[in-house]
């Protein structure tokens, strides 16, 4: 169950600056800095301080400003790089460095760092009463509730009390089961503030500890009334329905936590269980899955989902869940058991045995463990158990649809000067192709695909010199313009009379790759990415031409090995043909060659997070927003809430 976040009041401390850099004036960028945090123009203000940091590095006040912004747009890792930087060598504003750093590792999870940074503040402003609240809700979420309560009590002794006071040293007594105790803090809450959610939310969870669920139930709804959104109202609802065996009301609650946050994987873990006491065990078993992919290394999950298979009659995939169950934890006692049952079903009465033995041992070696022991293994099991639960009242979309960002490809330089558009220059043939450039803006159709169109491109070049690069020129606006069949034969014509032409290859495997994303609009199997863990890559029928695709842009990095672009797309290619590790190796190389690389990064996090590695997607995202691209931040905010080193 999550504890109720921090009411942390933004306090921006303008830092004079007495720097300067003969390339850049960081004093002046860093004052525009300020002003644009002060008017929640994060973004910009990250845009700037980039800047200031790549001209001089040893300014480090800019990577205190740097992780304000990117704590403020939820980037926590992010922000959790920057003001460790901050906090080791910035002595001069050391205080609010640890501040922010502490804010920014409760966020994470991270309780015992958040709690050693307060106690730093502490040891400098030992008299202010705020400080042992912060501290108190770190305890809290540690699970420390006689430290929590020492601390709500240290700070009304300096004669100082608000509404999240009472609501902290409430949930303590709660977690204590002084339950009366609990209610009158609870009711202080409400007397200071008669609309605070979360008090009602803590009175009927109190009120369900104590069998008063109905009443519980009323003050959910009450909560509900305040805010329609709220995720822990609906599942603490859903639970106190739970216990009043009202089996259609808990559902539908659990249904619309996951509608507003399809990544609650407690949620899931209890409708799952719901419905496996129901005998709805396909339904229980998706659900499972669903936990599993949030939460890989949760033994309940796990073992539950171990019976529902050999329910339904998957022996092989019951006795895989059990195994790695035990291998996760070994003193996992009616694992064993369950697994020597199964053995039995199979006929492995030797098998069987042993675990009946094992699980015999285990259980009597628990009595001998000294307290070290017991506390290693209690922590173990709490890390095994933990559910992503980030309960909040903020909608979510059911599905949030966050697709790769699209292949670059050649287009005529205009001469506009617009970001992302730069003349294409090969490294290793020395060429340089100043007409054209770069982008992966996506391209539309010019509107005039008729044969008079292609007639004219035709016609301009019959009265140039038919020389190689006007036949590329002519390739480029061809797949601009979907006339692809084309832009093949140009390609085609390039490629025979000159083969070493990277280029032309590369022009190519975009031509083929365009064609397919084409043909795609106009099909109901377009694939898209999504964030949610309802991930499946569907059979796709148009592998043959990412296969030939993918053949051009080996020939082309054979040629130009130092092509970031290349890497990126050949990157793009390999996803499409499900070679998710291929990818990820391919963006991984175009950043180790450009490591301003932002869609590369971005495209990476993506891949990272499918495969469930959460803490290099955000790692990534983070990267790929301080690099300029914002949307970077919307994934952030949705997905990178709690994610530990």
């Amino acid at each position: 169950m999550s504890v109720t976040k921090f009411r942390l009041v933004f306090l921006l401390q303008f830092i004079a600056v007495f720097v300067a850099s003969a390339q850049l004036n960081t004093n002046a960028f860093l004052q525009e800095a300020r002003v644009d945090i002060s008017q929640n123009n994060y973004f910009e203000a990250i845009q700037k301080l980039d800047a200031c940091i790549q001209a001089r590095p040893g300014q480090y006040d800019a990577y205190f400003f740097r992780g304000i912004c990117k704590y403020s747009l939820n980037d926590n890792l992010g922000a959790l790089q920057d003001l460790n930087v901050a906090v080791t060598v910035y002595d001069p504003y050391l205080s609010d460095a640890y501040h922010y750093r502490s804010y920014v590792k409760y966020r994470l999870g991270d309780y015992d760092g958040a709690i050693r940074d307060i106690n730093q503040l502490i040891a400098i402003e030992s008299g202010d009463p705020k400080l042992y609240l912060e501290r108190a809700f770190s305890k809290l979420a540690n699970q420390d509730y006689n430290g929590a309560l020492k601390d709500c009590n240290k700070t009304l002794s300096m004669q100082w009390a608000n509404e999240n006071l009472y609501l902290c040293r409430g949930m303590a007594e709660n977690a204590l089961n002084s339950y009366d105790s609990a209610l009158v803090d609870y009711n202080k809450a409400i007397a200071i503030n008669p609309k605070n959610t979360d008090a009602y939310i803590r009175i009927g969870i109190t009120n369900s500890a104590m069998g008063n669920n109905l009443q519980a139930i009323q003050e959910y709804n009450h909560a509900l009334k305040l805010d329609s959104a709220n995720t822990l109202a609906y599942f603490s609802r859903a639970e106190a329905y739970v216990k009043l065996d009202k089996q259609k009301e808990a559902f539908e609650d659990f249904n619309t936590v996951i509608k507003y946050d399809p990544l609650n994987a407690l949620a899931y873990f209890d409708r799952a269980v719901m419905e496996g006491q129901k005998n709805d065990y396909t339904d229980a078993l998706a659900d499972f899955d669903k936990v599993l992919v949030l939460n890989p290394k949760n033994i309940q999950a796990l073992f539950n989902r171990a019976k529902l298979k050999a329910a339904l009659g998957d022996i092989k995939g019951a006795l895989a869940d059990y195994n790695s169950t035990i291998d996760l934890f070994p003193y996992f006692v009616e694992a064993y058991y369950e697994r020597a049952r199964l053995k039995e079903a199979m006929h492995d009465i030797k098998g069987a045995q042993a675990d009946y033995n094992t699980g015999k041992v285990m259980g009597e070696l628990s009595h001998f463990k000294d307290n070290n022991q017991r506390a290693s293994d209690s922590a173990t099991l709490t890390h095994l158990t933990a559910l992503n639960s980030n309960f909040d009242s903020q909608k979510q979309a059911d599905t949030v649809s966050v697709a790769l960002m699209p292949l670059f490809y050649l287009a005529q330089n205009d001469n506009s000067g617009k970001a992302g558009c730069f003349p294409l220059v090969l490294k290793r043939s020395g060429k340089e192709y100043s007409s054209f450039c770069i982008t992966n803006k996506k391209s539309e159709a010019s509107g005039n695909t008729s044969d008079s169109a292609l007639y004219l491109l035709n016609q301009g070049l019959k009265d140039s010199v038919m020389d190689i690069q006007s036949t590329l020129q002519r390739a480029i606006k061809e797949t601009n313009m979907q006339l692809f069949s084309d832009a093949l034969k140009d390609c085609n014509d390039v490629i025979e009379r000159d083969p070493e032409s990277a280029i032309a290859y590369f022009e190519r495997s975009v031509s083929l790759c365009k064609e397919i994303d084409m043909l795609s609009r106009f099909s109901e199997d377009e694939q898209y990415t999504t964030v949610n863990k309802t991930y499946k890559i569907a059979k796709d029928p148009k592998t043959e031409k990412y296969d030939m695709a993918l053949t051009d842009l080996n020939k082309v990095l054979q040629l130009e090995p130092e092509f970031s672009l290349a890497y990126y797309n050949r990157a793009f290619v390999k996803y499409k043909l499900k070679d998710l590790n291929g990818a990820i190796n391919d963006y991984t190389k175009a950043v180790t060659l450009d490591a301003t690389f932002a869609d590369a990064f971005y495209n990476r996090g993506l891949l990272f997070f499918v495969q469930n590695d959460k803490l290099s997607a955000c790692q990534d995202y983070s990267k790929a927003g301080e690099l300029g691209l914002t949307k970077a931040y919307e994934v952030i905010k949705l997905y990178c809430g709690q994610v530990l080193k």
